[in-house]
C-alpha cells in the first residue's frame, strides 16, 4: 500500500479540484435551466449530478484509503468534510425526486453551493503547505 500512497494523494487531490469546478458548472447550469428558462430538471442534468455524486463517493473512498495507509489531513476535521461531500447531493437529490411542486431546480442549486462551500472548506483543511 506505501508504493500506492503517492499515486492516491494526488488522484485526491485532483479529484477534489474537479469536484470543486463542477460544482460551479453544474450550478450555473442548473442557475440558467431552472431561473432563466425556468424549465424543470432535465434527464442529462439529473445523472450528471448522479455521476458527480458517484465521483465524490470515490473521493471519500480514496481518502479512507490513504487514512487507512497511515496518511493523516493536517486537520480532522477533514474527515467530518469529507463526510459532508458524500452526503451533499444524495439529500438535494431526495428532496428534488419527491418534490411535488415543479420546478424542483432550486434542489440542485442549493445541492450544488452547498457541494461548492464543503469542498472548498475542505480543500482548506486537508493538507499544509
Amino acid at each position: 500500500m506505501a508504493q500506492l500512497y503517492p499515486l492516491l494523494v494526488t488522484t485526491h487531490y485532483w479529484i477534489s479540484r474537479i469536484g470543486l469546478v463542477a460544482a460551479v458548472v453544474m450550478f450555473l447550469i442548473g442557475f440558467f435551466i431552472g431561473v432563466v428558462r425556468k424549465r424543470d430538471v432535465t434527464p442529462i442534468y439529473r445523472r450528471t449530478v448522479y455521476f458527480i455524486t458517484g465521483l465524490m463517493i470515490v473521493e471519500s473512498f480514496i481518502g479512507l484509503l490513504m487514512y487507512a495507509s497511515g496518511g493523516r489531513p493536517y486537520e480532522e476535521v477533514h474527515l467530518i468534510y469529507g463526510l459532508g461531500v458524500v452526503l451533499a447531493l444524495p439529500f438535494f437529490i431526495f428532496v428534488e425526486v419527491t418534490a411535488k411542486k415543479r420546478p424542483a431546480m432550486g434542489s440542485y442549486l442549493w445541492g450544488f453551493a452547498v457541494l461548492l462551500g464543503i469542498l472548498i472548506r475542505s480543500i482548506m483543511t486537508g493538507r499544509a503547505g
